[in-house]
């Protein structure tokens, strides 16, 4: 059997190509590398000499192998990356060969070859440390003595340096260190137990990193070095991992707490622990400080900003917590964290001048003014530590959703302002929404208000149907000076030129705009439509249909808006309709509707031909004519003059206008959605008439006048009735004025004709 033309072709080029040419071609080499994978992972047969594939895999190994342990490190460097892709194709074959390759590479790590070999080294030794997992037997052999000497190597380069000096390697590389350990830990707890104390020595600067530090932490360094930080619990000594666990998150809760003593001295707080935690005390003569230079302890810093800097990386570092999985269950002091969140967002800026919050007079006003500053920093994190609190607890986190609540509307209506916050309360918003909304009560329905009203600004705003606030242009200054001069005036010639066009003084982001229409359909489907104010619901409703949020408007015809009278506000299924014609979920819904509903004695059966003829009304024009369509210019010859056509628009009425003095709705029905409004386009100022649809019971009791026939052949005939008088009601109580009512019933005359052609027959 012949050898893969890209196994030959390899080989030839790694002996015939000159070493330091070898790196130039690496990515053409390890393309036929991944190519070879049948090859590389088949058994190898020794009674099988007629093929040569096996004779060129074990040339390419050896030739991997020679130069891995060379002396040049442009062959180390083609070596690594040969063997990566080989590991990556190879199977359990190419595992089987790759010891000489981990002691290779581990000898690599402690030369001074460049920073990209020895990242390379990192990520192949942690690809087949990964992939060991599943061989018992090689595991013993190949990954458990060489495991520890990995940990102790990648130490090394990591390792803190003494004060003032810099560091081996850059943060990049940390990174990928702290990457890899990672991945490993949770695999190989007990081979990297005795390194675990170095590994916690050489990533706590990174774990809340503050501005009085040296270096600058990047984000993507932080996030890994907390992830290996916890998972460091897998390596505890029998079943002592959740008690590790547990431990370690309580006291980063006292270093917050202790974080706090120092930031918040500025501030006569009015928080009382519930779980007997006592306030440290405070030096007023110096600048706040914290941390120091102990092994247990994170390094020190100064300062308000460098505070506020440590104290949302522990609150980063606790919803870490949250986010990382645990090898046994753990208990969660989940007292002593909502103690802790309840002190933070107790204090916030002062809304008008700083007497509305009780300060310390011993402290500068400086000191003041940075604090508040920095606390809507402080206030996200909280929010974001509830969002994975709740995430990670999920059911279980019922109890804890009224105050987490009532912290999140506290500090979103003091910093709304700040896009972050707006955001950060929309997703948590959300989130509580999934969890406990239908159970909330009156009260706290009403503390949304204002989150609501500017999730729904942010909405109009992005989508362009709201005008920002206009900037007022500046006034001409006059000044006169009193001598015996004549009067010379001042003016700001700018008062007088056209002023240039205002731009939001709300900044919106994407992902802003995105948590904003995210939460939209669950206020409308997971909040207690009874405790809603009626402008608020159309405020709702409004925002719905102009953003063309599909989610919304069917979460908002799906759970119709009834005020404590038991009246239900008018639908807006005809925007829906109209909006999404061609959607699958808004014709399960239209079918619903249309569907006849109760028994033989027709208490609860609807017309369904009025509602088509109205959702049809509210979409595009019809291009093809169905059974029982009517022809226009007949049914507009037949139509009495007191009745206005029926425009193809739908607008919006009284209850969903915000601004109304009056939101009354209209009469309630058995049917939430027996109401539909129409407008006509034509006169945009006239209040629209509603269109009640009537039982077939009710249109025969009504006994209108007869209409005029329309010979459409055996198709049912739709006559227009004339207008009732203005002081009629209809039975259920709804004002019936300029409605249309579309008879669906076949004529008495035409009945008598087909009798008797039965009777001749």
């Amino acid at each position: 059997m012949a050898a893969p033309p890209d196994l030959k072709v390899l080989c030839r080029r790694l002996t015939s190509t000159p070493i330091d040419d070898l790196p130039r071609l690496c990515p053409v080499l390890v393309s036929h590398v991944l190519r070879c994978g049948g090859p590389l992972s088949a058994p190898v047969d020794a009674k099988d000499k007629s093929s040569e594939t096996p004779m060129l895999v074990h040339k390419l190994r050896t030739r991997i192998t020679a130069l891995l342990t060379g002396k040049s490190p442009a062959g180390r460097f083609t070596a690594v990356c040969l063997a990566k892709a080989a590991v990556d194709v190879g199977g359990w074959e190419t595992l089987r060969a790759s010891d000489p390759w981990l002691k290779g590479m581990l000898a690599v790590l402690q030369k001074p070859d460049p920073l990209a070999s020895k990242e390379l080294c990192i990520v192949t030794l942690t690809k087949i440390y990964m992939l060991l997992q599943g061989y018992q037997t090689l595991i013993r052999e190949m990954a458990t003595p060489t495991l520890p000497s990995y940990a102790t190597a990648c130490l090394q380069l990591i390792k803190t340096p003494a004060p003032g000096k810099p560091l081996k390697m850059p943060l990049s590389f940390v990174d990928t260190v702290a990457c890899s350990l990672s991945k490993l830990v949770v695999l190989y707890p007990t081979t990297l137990r005795p390194s675990a104390a170095q590994i916690k020595a050489a990533l706590r600067p990174y774990i809340a990193p503050t501005s009085s530090d040296e270096a600058v932490v990047p984000q993507s360094l932080r996030e890994s070095s907390r992830q290996l930080y916890i998972l460091l619990s897998y390596t505890a000594p029998k079943n002592g991992s959740s008690d590790e666990w547990a431990k370690a998150l309580r006291s980063y809760i006292l270093d917050s707490q202790a974080t706090l003593d120092q930031i918040f001295r500025a501030v006569v707080e009015s928080w009382e622990s519930a779980t007997g935690y006592r306030s440290q005390a405070v030096q007023d003569d110096a600048e706040p400080s914290g941390g120091g230079d102990s092994v247990d302890e994170l390094p020190a810093w100064s300062g308000v900003q460098a505070g506020a800097e440590r104290l949302v990386g522990l609150l980063e570092f606790l919803a870490c917590y949250f986010n990382n999985p645990t090898k046994a269950p753990v208990m969660v002091p989940l007292g002593e964290l909502i103690d802790l969140t309840a002190r933070i967002t107790l204090v916030t800026p002062p809304s008008g001048s700083e007497d509305s919050v009780a300060t310390n007079p011993s402290i500068s006003r400086d000191e003041k003014a940075e604090l508040w500053s920095v606390l809507p920093d402080i206030h996200v994190a909280v929010l974001r530590l509830h969002q994975a609190v709740i995430r990670r607890l999920r059911e279980n986190a019922v109890p804890l959703a009224t105050d987490i609540l009532d912290q999140m509307v506290r500090v979103s209506n003091a910093s709304r302002a700040v896009p972050t916050m707006r955001e950060t309360a929309y997703v948590l918003a959300k989130e509580l929404l999934l969890l406990a909304g239908p159970t909330l009560p009156k009260l706290t329905v009403d503390s949304l208000t204002p989150l609501i009203q500017s999730s729904c600004r942010d909405i109009l705003l992005a989508t362009g149907h709201l005008q920002p606030t206009p900037q007022q242009p500046p006034q001409a200054t006059t000044s006169t000076t009193k001598q015996s001069k004549p009067a010379t005036t001042s003016t700001n010639a700018d008062a007088y030129t056209t002023p240039l066009p205002s731009h939001p003084q709300t900044t919106l982001t994407t992902a802003e705009t995105t948590a904003a229409q995210a939460l939209l359909p669950h206020l409308l489907s997971h909040l207690p439509q009874t405790h809603l104010a009626p402008d608020l619901r159309s405020l709702l409703d409004r925002t719905a249909i102009l953003a063309h949020s599909r989610e919304a408007l069917l979460a908002s015809c799906l759970h119709p808006y009834r005020d404590s009278r038991g009246r239900y506000y008018p639908s807006i299924i005809p925007f829906l309709v109209r909006q999404f014609p061609r959607d699958q979920g808004v014709e399960v819904l239209r079918s619903n509707l249309l569907r006849v509903r109760g028994g033989e004695n027709g208490g609860q059966e609807w017309e369904a031909g009025a509602l088509e003829g109205l959702l049809r009304e509210g979409g595009e024009e019809d291009e093809e004519e169905g059974e029982g369509a009517v022809d226009g210019e007949a049914k507009e010859k037949e139509k009495p003059t007191s009745v206005k056509p029926v425009a193809s628009g739908w607008g919006v009425t009284d209850a969903m206008d915000v601004d109304a003095a009056d939101n009354t709705p209209t009469a309630a029905n058995d049917n939430p959605f027996a109401t539909v409004v129409v407008t006509d386009r034509a006169k945009p100022d006239e209040t629209p008439a509603a269109v009640p649809l009537k039982r077939k019971s009710e249109v025969a009791e009504a006994k209108p006048p007869p209409a005029k026939r329309v010979d459409t052949g055996t198709a049912p005939k739709v006559a227009v009735m004339p207008a009732p008088a203005a002081d009629a009601e209809s039975d259920d109580g709804s004002d019936s004025e300029g409605s249309v009512q579309i008879d669906m019933t076949l004529d008495d005359d035409e009945e008598e004709e087909e009798e008797d052609e039965e009777e001749d027959e």
